[in-house]
């Protein structure tokens, strides 16, 4: 996977299908900077390794059997991507219930180096 030529919202494009749809945490390796800076909306910073992104993301697949993302919105400048999603999440007995939210990414040297991301919102944008 060579994504040094991507535009910002391709590389979150790739990281939302590799690591939520397809479940291949291996890519995170490709996708993630190690550390990755993720801004918490309690004011803290957390500094995630590649293997603590992992562990946090198969945490997630553990509850979900799926989760689907769709970008309601997108806004992107040469190395940042905010996007409004919605996310449908099956559990492990087959009910869906779907979240939205907003998450802005910046991107540098082809890989996923911050996060913001607060808490997600019950329902899909109005």
């Amino acid at each position: 996977m060579t994504l040094s030529n991507s535009s910002p919202a391709e590389i979150v494009d790739q990281y939302t299908e590799q690591i939520y749809h397809q479940r291949n945490l291996n890519a995170l390796e490709t996708l993630v900077a190690d550390p990755m800076i993720r801004h918490e909306p309690d004011g803290s910073r957390v500094a995630l390794t590649i293997e603590e992104a992992t562990h946090r993301i198969a945490s997630l697949h553990q509850q979900f059997r799926s989760m689907r993302f769709t970008n309601r919105k997108l806004i992107e400048d040469h190395e940042s991507v905010a996007t409004a999603y919605e996310a449908d999440l099956v559990d492990q007995n087959g009910e869906v219930s779907t979240i939205c939210g907003i998450e802005i990414f910046t991107i540098r040297e082809g890989q996923i180096t911050e996060v913001w991301n607060a808490p997600a919102g019950s329902g899909s944008w109005g």
